[in-house]
């Protein structure tokens, strides 16, 4: 029975492995983050909206052809209108003839209301609540916050100022529709208006003031797309030419060079802006107005997912980001809010956004994106509180005060900053190669059960719960990249017990394991697609005594039993199903109260259950194997495996295999080792051992030969020979894309391969 890991059907990577001479598949897990990771902020307050009429994101269910005619009723967002009032807007559908505004597909005769909802910043109170009807035909709205408590909004083709008791103040109108974009600071709002004259389209704008929207300055110009303002200064970005000017003066250039047509950029102050710069590496980049680039972070493997939101006061803004991650599915993996003061690259903090998306089509547009980046973030006006809406709900975050940028909250390694250095002890392994301790007695002791000619063990030391084994079923981990990243590893010597989708795994979920061990042997190449079959058994120590939830498993569990039989005076139960083009026989048995094993291999199984019963016997990867000084068996992540020479002929990744076409074929392989210990460092390590003392040059070539695939660059692969044949690499498993990668290349190492 393969791994769960391997029936997912969420197969996404696709590359040649370095001395496995075939093309691998990773069938990698799809693991949505819902929640800020361990240690992140915790918010001041939240609120839900849908105990205010919130009705979704949009409110109405949308098709494909839908979304673009109505994609105004997908806009919502958060603002700051005082220094201690934030609102809430969101679009709503009114109700129905049947009285209730259900769900139900987009009709012509559907009305809908713009609502407002005002909660002070201290605990979250409700406030008061504005209602503006939007009529049919009204393609859209502007929300902006002003000066002195005011806000403005735009319907139809009315601009209309009110003050922070919800009066009109003033209020202009044009001849179209309303269009246009106000300053941060919330002094100016610009307008524009397309009008065609002599066949040939021209923009007319208008500069207006927000304390009673009086118009400062009107003029006419070629249309002028993605423009951005502060004050009266005024960016404006064409394909080749992005360019700053006022009103009264000529466009000067700001940047050139075709990475820079991002079309989320934002004034931060007067005198800077934040844009996206595209590439390989897309990068957050602050430039001043006279061109110059002030400071760069490294986005990695994220991409904006809308423009920079100032403060008013211009010395901080927040960035959304997002990141697809690896299920190829319609929403990203993550959503990312950080805050930047203007006097670092490091973000000053940095929070992962539980995401609530909709089942309607979603899209980008120059605001952001319609999940979570358009309108999700803001700052109050002296950059001291956050603002965050995902969905419906709305959480306000404290953040340091502002002159102590240097003070981080959430996330301080500036994961995605590829000039920050790391601190050395918790990222950078040591120059001399780790003194190993001898394993604990529960190792030493599962390892005898082992028959002698195992030649892989791989093991995770707990305590910790069985992960959740069926991908079709997972539920989201709760933490974010620490734990996703645990539950990868914790997965990989427990795979054996996902049989039938995790059948076995919710009679035992609440229980502890505090040692996981797989040991396996005869490696052979699948039928078809999937994992390769092998010979092994995945034994799990329990902290307690696991019989009740073995009898339930049992007892539930017999009608999708193939047999049950009597196996060195042990019940067995036998089940099988097939993965792709290869049948696999799992058989589970309870041998102690404490220990659960499930095997691949009757054999295999005859043997761990005589030795559990105390059968004497040469030990499988004896002690005095070189390998052992190599691994740290008490991270809590390793693994050993020592080439077996007999069964050569038949296995797919072995590097001693006379036909392996690879390059890096080695006929003088020894083993290798792994360990890897997140809570103390997020750097795994694992170590070849060659007879041939020249086989650095190839390790270095042709070991992780998978640099194209997203998280790859992110490990920072590095190799060094700590001993004549024996090289050490290093992998930075920081991003959990890099962990994925990582584990499934390792799996294929230490002999389970997959085959696309």
């Amino acid at each position: 029975m393969p791994k769960q890991r391997t029936t997912s059907t969420n197969v996404r990577a696709m590359f040649t492995i370095g001395f496995l001479g075939i093309i691998l598949a990773g069938a990698l897990h799809h693991l949505l983050l819902v929640t800020a990771f361990t240690g992140a902020p915790q918010p001041l307050w939240e609120v839900d909206l849908t105990k205010n009429g919130y009705q979704g994101r949009p409110p109405i269910l949308l098709g494909n052809a839908d979304a673009g005619s109505m994609s105004w009723v997908y806009k919502q967002g958060v603002v700051f209108t005082e220094p201690d009032v934030v609102a809430a807007f969101f679009v709503v559908r009114d109700q129905t003839s049947n009285g209730a505004a259900e769900q139900s597909k987009a009709s012509p005769s559907d009305t809908f209301r713009l609502e407002t909802i005002f909660f002070n910043i201290h605990k979250g109170e409700y406030l008061k609540k504005l209602e503006l009807p939007l009529p049919t035909d009204t393609h859209g709205f502007l929300f902006f916050p002003a000066t002195n408590g005011q806000f403005i909004v735009g319907i139809g083709n009315a601009l209309t100022l009110y003050s922070s008791d919800l009066k009109t103040v003033a209020q202009h109108t044009v001849q179209g529709k309303v269009e246009g974009i106000a300053s941060p600071s919330g002094e100016t709002v610009l307008l524009e208006e397309a009008q065609k004259v002599g066949g040939q389209w021209i923009e007319q704008f208008e500069l207006l003031e927000t304390e009673r929207l009086t118009v400062l300055r009107s003029w006419k110009s070629a249309p002028q797309p993605n423009q951005i303002l502060w004050g009266d200064e005024i960016g404006s970005m064409k394909y080749r030419s992005i360019s700053i000017r006022t009103p009264d003066t000529e466009a000067k250039p700001l940047v050139s060079g075709e990475e820079w047509f991002c079309t989320y950029w934002r004034f931060i102050n007067k005198e800077t802006i934040a844009m996206c710069q595209q590439g390989p590496r897309p990068k957050l980049s602050v430039v001043s107005t006279d061109g110059k680039i002030l400071h760069q972070f490294d986005l990695g493997l994220e991409q904006m997912d809308g423009p920079a939101v100032a403060s008013r006061n211009g010395k901080r803004f927040a960035v959304p980001t997002m990141h697809w991650g690896w299920g190829g599915n319609k929403d990203p993996e993550k959503l990312i809010a950080r805050v930047f003061g203007l006097d670092a690259d490091k973000p000053i903090l940095t929070l992962r956004v539980t995401p609530h998306y909709s089942s309607s089509p979603n899209f980008q547009t120059p605001e952001g994106d319609t999940r979570f980046g358009w309108g999700g973030l803001a700052l109050s006006p002296e950059g001291e509180l956050l603002a965050v809406k995902s969905g419906p709900i709305v959480q306000l975050y404290q953040l340091p005060e502002v002159g102590s940028s240097t003070k981080c909250v959430g996330d301080c390694s500036s994961e995605n900053d590829a000039t920050n250095s790391r601190p050395a002890l918790a990222h950078r392994q040591p120059d001399s190669p780790m003194k190993m301790v001898a394993p604990s007695q529960l190792v030493e002791r599962t390892l005898s059960w082992l028959p002698a000619d195992t030649e892989t063990a791989i093991a995770a030391n707990g305590p910790f719960t069985l992960p959740d084994l069926n991908p079709e079923e997972r539920n989201p981990p709760v933490h974010g990249d620490a734990d996703e990243t645990g539950e990868i590893f914790k997965s990989t010597p427990v795979g054996l017990f996902g049989f039938k989708k995790g059948l076995m795994g919710k009679y035992f979920k609440s229980e502890k394991v505090v040692l996981a061990l797989e040991g396996s042997r005869h490696f052979r190449t699948p039928a078809g697609l999937g994992e390769g079959p092998y010979q092994g058994c995945d034994i799990a120590v329990f902290a307690s005594d696991i019989n009740v939830s073995a009898d339930a498993f049992l007892k539930e569990s017999s009608g999708v039993v193939l047999r049950t039989e009597q196996i060195e005076g042990q019940q067995v139960v036998v089940f099988q199903e097939k993965l792709e083009e290869d049948t696999w026989t799992t058989f589970v048995a309870f041998p102690k109260p404490k220990i659960a094993v499930a095997a691949t291999n009757e054999e295999y199984l005859r043997e761990v259950l005589a030795r559990i019963k105390g059968k004497q016997g040469e030990r499988a990867l004896p002690e005095s194997l070189p390998e052992w000084k190599y691994v740290n068996t008490h991270a809590e992540f390793w693994a050993l495996r020592h080439y077996d020479k007999k069964g050569t002929s038949s296995d797919p990744t072995s590097p001693l295999r006379d036909e392996n076409p690879s390059v890096i074929a080695d006929e003088h392989a020894i083993g290798l080792t792994f360990y890897f210990d997140p809570d103390k460092s997020k750097t795994a390590t694992v170590t070849y051992l060659s007879g041939d003392e020249n086989i650095l040059p190839k390790i270095q070539e042709h070991l992780f030969p998978i640099m194209s695939e997203p998280g790859a660059r992110e490990m920072h692969i590095r190799y060094r020979e700590i001993a004549p044949g024996v090289v050490e690499g290093s992998y930075d498993l920081d991003h959990i894309e890099s962990a994925e990668v990582f584990t499934f290349v390792l799996a294929a190492l230490l002999g389970h391969v997959v085959a696309l």
